[in-house]
């Protein structure tokens, strides 16, 4: 009889995480209670902390004496002076870092041009992370991880399979930056970065299943299910943007036609405006037409709205997830598209399943891809932090070079 051999490194890695964020989430919280509340034995935590607090992710502190008998009472908290994490989320537009402490908390956005030429995209990420770091006076020592969220198909080995709105193949954009920053990089599809980010710091923190979709450039789709993002067997499973609501119909960016993307992404319904002689060049000028009760908005959002719907009720029927999540331009025109995507909703999901299914708008708005980034630089640091962080860390080495 062969028995089971147990990856106790595995264990013990999917434990430490598990712990961690519930000090992030709960700070403050003593050692007893992280037992009750994470099912794993005192002795185990014991062990876990003790290496967190040696590398300085984790600072025990302990309450002044009352006079009363008993210990005195031990709190938990994530050590946010470890160091910073860095999430990119690139467009073709543009490209947006914000930079955040290793609990979670955001504490620089910046801003830089994009570009759809690989090497200069990854240098004008470069930059932006070092304009970061600048802005709360750290040096290259204190980054301790970066996460790239992008547009596109990216395989579980971390290259860019293709990326339409970007005109991307076959690439290794993660090498390329790595070049520059010499730190962890992880990259992930935008939705399914935006995903992790919306369970680890969004209000769907305690929700194992749901389903997170995301506009702007295009429209992407994650699939967060018993408790994790679920990518296939090649990584490239979620493309909700690609399923085909009119076949024949409008050509979207990835060479096929009738794409959901190519009738509700931020773009798609920017061209159709366009198509009709409307001046509108961006989200707020959409919504500026819609509150003054503009026609031709109000055609071309109801249009979009019903195929929103109608691509939401294929995927209650199919996945009954618990929650439904938009994000991105998605959740700042959720009230334009609702109303119609509500009516189509309901018309083609089966009651029995979509009763059970809510539907909500994602409280990252904007934030969602460079957060999503977060929380993969986040994930690769917790898969291998470095051997010793905390105040002894030189976070003043100048900048990155």
């Amino acid at each position: 009889m062969t028995r089971t051999r147990v990856n106790s490194a595995l264990i013990r890695r999917i434990n430490t995480g598990r712990l961690f964020h519930i000090i992030r989430q709960n700070p403050g919280i003593s050692q007893q209670r992280l037992s009750i509340q994470s099912g794993i034995d005192p002795a185990t935590i014991s062990i876990i902390i003790t290496n967190l607090e040696t590398t300085g992710i984790v600072r025990r502190t302990t309450d002044a004496p009352t006079g009363r008998a008993g210990r005195p009472t031990v709190a938990l908290n994530i050590d946010a002076r470890a160091g910073f994490l860095a999430g990119i989320g690139i467009e073709p537009d543009a490209i947006r870092v914000t930079l955040a402490t290793i609990d979670g908390m955001a504490c620089a956005d910046v801003t830089v041009a994009g570009s759809t030429e690989p090497e200069a995209a990854a240098l004008a990420a470069h930059e932006g992370v070092a304009a970061a770091l600048r802005s709360v006076k750290a040096g290259r020592g204190a980054l301790l991880g970066v996460g790239i969220a992008l547009p596109g198909l990216v395989s579980l080995e971390g290259r860019v399979v293709f990326a339409p709105n970007l005109g991307w193949r076959d690439l290794d954009i993660a090498a390329m930056l790595a070049r520059h920053l010499k730190c962890p990089i992880r990259l992930e599809n935008d939705v399914k970065a935006a995903a992790i980010a919306e369970h680890l710091f969004g209000a769907s923190r305690d929700i194992t299943d749901f389903v997170y979709i995301m506009g702007r450039s295009g429209i992407g789709g994650g699939l967060y299910m018993m408790g994790e993002v679920y990518r296939g067997p090649h990584g490239l499973a979620g493309e909700i943007g690609h399923m085909k609501m009119v076949p024949g119909g409008r050509a979207c960016g990835c060479g096929a036609r009738g794409c959901l993307e190519a009738y509700v992404s931020e773009r798609a319904i920017l061209a159709e405006l366009a198509a009709k002689g409307h001046q509108a060049r961006d989200v707020a000028g959409i919504l500026r037409g819609f509150e003054q009760g503009d026609a031709i908005v109000g055609a071309v959002l109801g249009e979009a709205g019903y195929y929103l719907g109608l691509g939401l009720a294929n995927l209650i029927n199919i996945v009954s997830p618990r929650r439904i999540v938009l994000g991105g331009s998605l959740a700042r025109l959720a009230p334009c598209l609702l109303p119609a995507a509500m009516d189509s909703l309901h018309a083609n999901a089966l009651a029995a399943i979509m009763r059970d299914v809510e539907l909500v708008v994602s409280v990252l708005g904007d934030d969602a891809a460079p957060m999503g980034g977060v929380a993969l630089a986040l994930h690769q640091f917790l898969d291998d932090p470095p051997i010793k962080l905390g105040r002894g860390r030189d976070h003043g080495a100048g900048p990155p070079e």
